[in-house]
């Protein structure tokens, strides 16, 4: 039960913030902001109260939910320390955003182009600093056929996509201070490196393994 009480306590707070302002937002509220930090999307704040808090509801309930149908789930005891922290702070991650959605609504200015890649950005180092620890499973982690097929190349997978986690999370904590068109293009090239790297990486561990 310990392990339910943090994910538990945010959903609730989240929730408790949503029905405390509820009265006083606006009919239609920002949902999206674009790289300029300009809202481009817009919902009812009764949509926006149950997708917000929706998301929270499906992230704890799907990652409680895995281990107990995982055809690997043996090994979730190795990791189960690393896999409750990814867990709260993909949580934390979404409770800091639902204050940014509220905080925004409620007319206070939020330069929404900083904050948002600096939340994502940490969230990336977290992920870098637990990455390394997650044990070979079919629902968290680089998942490739290859990593899949290989303990080996999946233990050296994620040490390397652990780093690039790391490197890129700090990456766009510093790509906040950048004006608009390089933030952008910065943020896309380290979504795309860390996504990208440690696939072909699994590949090429592979290939050399079975040589």
């Amino acid at each position: 039960m310990k392990k339910h009480l943090f994910p538990l306590i945010l959903i609730i707070l989240s929730a408790a913030v949503w029905l405390a302002v509820y009265s006083r937002l606006p009919a239609q509220i920002p949902t999206h902001w674009n790289f300029s930090g300009e809202a481009d999307d817009y919902a009812t704040k009764l949509n926006a109260m149950i997708s917000q808090l929706g998301i929270m509801v499906l992230i704890y309930g799907t990652m409680a939910f895995l281990p107990k149908v995982d055809p690997r789930k043996a090994n979730y005891r190795y990791f189960s320390k690393s896999y409750a922290i990814i867990m709260n702070a993909m949580l934390a991650i979404f409770f800091l955003l639902n204050l940014l959605v509220l905080f925004n609504a409620l007319g206070v200015s939020v330069p929404m182009s900083t904050v948002v890649p600096a939340v994502i950005g940490l969230l990336f180092i977290i992920l870098g600093n637990y990455f390394q620890r997650v044990r070979s499973n079919f629902f968290i982690g680089i998942r490739t056929p290859w990593t899949l097929s290989s303990e080996n190349v999946w233990k050296k997978t994620h040490r390397l996509s652990g780093k690039l986690f790391f490197a890129g999370g700090v990456v766009m904590l510093l790509a906040v201070f950048l004006p608009e068109g390089p933030q952008e293009a910065v943020i896309i090239t380290v979504i795309t490196v860390i996504l990208f790297i440690p696939y072909l990486y699994s590949y090429l561990e592979f290939r050399k393994e079975k040589k």
